[in-house]
C-alpha cells in the first residue's frame, strides 16, 4: 500500500476513535443542567521509558510521541486525550490534567493509559479501576502517576 494512503487511513481511524470517545457538548450540557459535581485528574508520570519506534525506517527505542488517556465513568467515555512526554532522555515526564462535569453519585471509574509503557519489549496499556463518589458542587480530585490512581478529599467547586 502507498505510504501516504496508509498514513491518511491511520489518521482517519485515530480521528474517528477520538471523536467517539469524547464527552459531547449535548451530554455535557445535560449534566450541567442537573445536579453535578466535577472530576479532576492530574497526570504526573515521571517514569516514561523509551519505547519501540513505530517507523520501519528508524528501528530502535525512542521517546514516545504521546501518552493516551481514556477515562470512563460507568462505561461512558468522558475523557480521551493525550499528554506529551518531555525530556532529552529516559525517564521522560508527562504532566497534564483534565476537569469535566459528572453526575452526582457513586461511579465506577475506568482509566486506560497507553503509548508510554513497555512490557516484554512491546507497548502496553495500564488499566486502573476505582469507585468514586461525585458530590454536588464539589471537585473529586484524582492523581495518576502512570501506574497508580490516588484520590484526595473532595473540595468545593470554584465559581
Amino acid at each position: 500500500m502507498n505510504p501516504r494512503i496508509a498514513l491518511a487511513l491511520a489518521g482517519l481511524v485515530a480521528l474517528a476513535d477520538s471523536a467517539q470517545a469524547e464527552l459531547g457538548a449535548d451530554r455535557r450540557d445535560y449534566i450541567l443542567a442537573h445536579p453535578h459535581g466535577w472530576v479532576e485528574i492530574a497526570v504526573d508520570d515521571r517514569a516514561i521509558p523509551d519505547v519501540p519506534s513505530r517507523e520501519e525506517e528508524h528501528p530502535g527505542l525512542v521517546r514516545p510521541e504521546a501518552c493516551r488517556l481514556k477515562l470512563e465513568l460507568n462505561g461512558e467515555p468522558f475523557v480521551h486525550e493525550s499528554t506529551y512526554p518531555t525530556g532529552d532522555k529516559a525517564p521522560y515526564a508527562a504532566r497534564s490534567g483534565f476537569r469535566f462535569p459528572a453526575p452526582v453519585g457513586r461511579s465506577k471509574l475506568k482509566l486506560g493509559y497507553s503509548g508510554c509503557d513497555v512490557e516484554g519489549g512491546k507497548l502496553a496499556t495500564v488499566e486502573v479501576e476505582a469507585s468514586i463518589v461525585v458530590e454536588e458542587n464539589r471537585v473529586t480530585e484524582l492523581a495518576f502517576d502512570g501506574t497508580r490512581l490516588t484520590r484526595a478529599k473532595p473540595k468545593p467547586a470554584e465559581k
